[in-house]
């Protein structure tokens, strides 16, 4: 049973589609020489040119397996640098994290130059990972391309009993694939210790202190950190924020209601264009859009690939993915009046874009199986199907467009056979030196309240507040969020509490 939404910075899902290999060399055999955890943290860290583009460096280093166990058993972690162009004013390393989870960190550094300031350019060595089980670090690749194409297409919101047992079977088919990879790695991609490779990450590269800007699910992991190594934080920026303390059908269900506000935000922009589609207005148009999405799942659209229909589950995932950015609401007109007309093949692309799958079938990443694993693994869900189908009921009546479908996921995380043993549920940080929480107010995937949330919860944190759309703040054209962060990160000037910067909407 399926599905859940990523959480990823909108750059991740811009770039996902031309994301290139980190092509250094690779070694996934079990590293032998590692017996204790001081040995993960003395070993050498070793950049060499990267293959496909030399003005970056790569690299990998092993990590244990099970911190518990740490001299059992290694994987790798791929890393990517792209070194300070102002090298004799260097503040240090920023590690950074795109989100997911199951995003790629290497990617992100790739496109450092859409992604990041001059300031953070010119002052840092910009240094991406791939957390482990992701992408090119040892991975939980659990399915066949096909099998991907399969579980992403299939009915997100079962009518039926024989629906319902086909959900159930191809995600229960995910879970045993995952569970069969060596090394027991299903109980051991986590955030909490995806967080302990960090400080690996952050001793090899020879900072005292780490200095980190996660977006989205990054920010559950620079949080985690925080939480786990207080006394190690330096300059944390934590943009579209994660709430620690919500349970996993909690964020299903804020997710879904900012899904839904935020396409009433495109609603109510749409009618001032030529090009839009809805012939209704406010909640008319809102289900306009529903209707449309629930007809896919009797009569899936063409596109221009005669293998591949539109379905409803891959039509709602790409009315989400444009909800991630403003200045996609253009495109979303677009591909809707194309779709209303009945061809499926502009939402197929953005789809696709969504889901990082290339156009020869291939998918660049793990990414599908990733955002279960470690979801399931750092929130378990005890949802019982009669539960899940009372949500299902309940929660359109907030969110009449993504309600029943979100709820529907989280029969998904009830059969996911591993969970983590000891949770962390609240980050405090108790001793740790300023950190910047950066919440956008009518963010789709990671709503407002939960950057209040997690401010709230991180004794030491200041809250930054952008008035905008789309997903995360930074680098989304807001002069006001992008100076406080950068001074921030760059300076160590704390910004003042509770600053609120204005929205910035480009002209069309």
């Amino acid at each position: 049973m399926k599905k859940i939404i990523p959480i990823v910075t909108i750059w991740t899902l811009l770039l996902s589609s031309c994301a290139t290999s980190n092509d250094s060399a690779k070694d996934d055999s079990i590293a032998k020489n590692f017996t204790s955890l001081e040995s993960y943290y003395s070993q050498e860290l070793v950049w060499k040119d990267c293959k496909d583009d030399k003005k970056f460096q790569c690299a990998e280093i092993y990590v244990p397996i099970d911190y518990q166990n740490p001299g059992d058993a290694s994987l790798t972690l791929a890393l990517k640098k792209l070194s300070a162009k102002q090298s004799a004013n260097k503040v240090g390393s920023l590690l950074i994290n795109p989100g997911g989870p199951g995003g790629s960190g290497t990617d992100y550094v790739t496109y450092a130059e859409d992604a990041f300031g001059k300031r953070l350019m010119d002052s840092f060595d910009i240094v991406g990972f791939d957390p482990r089980g992701v992408a090119q670090s040892t991975p939980l690749d659990c399915l066949t391309d096909q099998e991907v194409d399969e579980f992403i297409a299939f009915d997100g919101t079962p009518d039926n009993e024989q629906e319902l047992k086909a959900s159930l079977e191809i995600s229960i088919n995910l879970a045993n694939s995952c569970e069969s990879i060596a090394n027991n790695l299903i109980a051991h991609v986590g955030t909490q210790e995806a967080a302990r490779d960090m400080d690996i990450i952050r001793e090899l590269v020879g900072d005292e202190k780490l200095n980190f800007l996660g977006a989205s699910y990054g920010t559950y992991l620079g949080g985690m950190y925080a939480e786990i190594f207080p006394d190690k934080v330096g300059r944390l920026v934590l943009d579209g924020a994660v709430d620690p303390s919500l349970s996993g059908e909690e964020q299903s269900f804020d997710q879904a209601v900012g899904l839904d506000t935020a396409l009433k935000r495109f609603v109510e922009d749409c009618p001032q264009y030529d090009d839009c589609p809805l012939t209704k207005r406010g909640d008319g148009g809102v289900q306009e859009i529903r209707e449309f999405l629930d007809s896919l799942d009797a009569k899936p659209l063409k596109t221009e690939d005669p293998d591949r229909l539109l379905t409803q589950a891959m039509g709602v995932y790409a009315v989400a993915g444009f909800l991630y950015s403003d200045e996609w609401w253009s495109y979303m007109r677009q591909s809707l009046a194309t779709a209303f007309k009945g061809d499926g093949t502009d939402l197929l692309s953005i789809n696709d874009l969504f889901n990082e799958r290339n156009d020869d079938g291939t998918y660049a990443t793990n990414a599908t199986e990733a955002i279960y694993a470690i979801n399931c693994f750092d929130e378990p869900s005890t949802s019982t199907e009669e539960q899940v189908r009372e949500y299902a009921k309940t929660w359109i009546k907030d969110a009449p467009v993504f309600g029943d479908y979100l709820a529907w996921g989280n029969l998904s995380c009830s059969i996911w056979p591993v969970k983590d043993p000891n949770p962390i549920n609240k980050f405090v940080a108790q001793t740790a030196a300023p950190i910047v929480v950066v919440g956008t107010k009518y963010d789709p995937a990671t709503p407002y309240k939960w950057a209040v949330g997690l401010s709230s919860q991180l004794v030491t944190s200041v809250l930054l507040t952008y008035e905008g759309d789309g997903h995360t703040a930074y680098m989304r054209g807001s002069k006001c969020i992008d100076n406080e962060i950068e001074n921030y990160l760059v300076d160590g000037i704390v910004p003042s509490k509770n600053i609120t910067c204005p929205a910035i909407r480009k002209a069309e």
